[in-house]
């Protein structure tokens, strides 16, 4: 079962990639098809040691897993920069906000983890993964907030890829937190929730990207005025800011 679900998402990613070079679409996204791409070489290797040699499958998953967590932070930039690219201070403040909130997850995990740190266990990655993505998320469900809530023209493509990842961030935020509960009892279904998750995540992005559909269009009359829009927008993200730190601290 393990294999199908490995092959089918190596199947998608091929037709994801290929699809978006044919279409001229590469450039329009670079960080989320390097993501693509990344992953793929990922489960592609995964597949190779664990076949190959299997001894070694242990180390090359956490090693690949924890540049995967950083990898993951570089889309939810670009789904910012892309969906507000009409509006550049906007956009700014909330890259800005959430650099700020990433370093602040990543250095509250190493200072929790600094008295173990020469041996940088699955477990510590696996904290930092749950807390990244949980801010990942929070910065997901802020940006379709964002669209819904000032009605912001926005292609269906980022919609989709945004949509997407929210989905599987959110399977995964649940799943690593039962695996840092139970940890090696459910190993083994948790790896397969997540193949699962991002299996789901690779349909939805197939369907937004499939084909190109008009350029929206931002009139005055649907989005409020600018500065209304920037300063309710770091109001907003100072929220999400306080929800992250009181998530970590507690």
């Amino acid at each position: 079962m393990a294999l199908i679900i490995t092959c089918l998402g190596l199947f998608l990613e091929v037709v994801l990639l290929s699809r978006a070079y044919l279409r001229g679409r590469l450039r329009e996204f670079p960080f989320f098809f390097s993501y693509v791409a990344f992953v793929l070489v990922q489960s592609a290797l995964r597949l190779v040691v664990r076949l190959a040699f299997p001894e070694s499958y242990s180390a090359v998953f956490w090693a690949t897993e924890f540049i995967g967590v950083f990898a993951g932070c570089a889309i939810v930039f670009e789904f910012y920069k892309v969906g507000l690219r009409k509006f550049a201070g906007v956009a700014k403040l909330a890259r800005n906000a959430l650099l700020l909130v990433f370093s602040l997850t990543v250095g509250k995990v190493i200072v929790t983890a600094l008295p173990g740190l020469h041996e940088w266990t699955g477990a510590i990655i696996i904290q930092l993964e749950r807390d990244l993505r949980f801010v990942q998320i929070a910065a997901v469900v802020t940006l379709l907030g964002l669209f819904m809530l000032y009605r912001i023209p926005t292609s269906r493509a980022i919609k989709g890829l945004a949509l997407g990842y929210g989905a599987y961030l959110g399977i995964s935020m649940l799943n690593l937190t039962y695996l840092d509960y139970f940890r090696s009892d459910v190993m083994i279904v948790a790896r397969y929730v997540q193949s699962s998750a991002y299996l789901l995540a690779l349909a939805v992005w197939g369907v937004a990207l499939w084909s190109r559909g008009p350029e929206p269009v931002v009139s005055e009359s649907g989005v409020p005025r600018y500065s209304v829009l920037q300063g309710e927008t770091a109001e907003k993200l100072a929220s999400s800011q306080l929800a992250v730190r009181s998530a970590l601290d507690s």
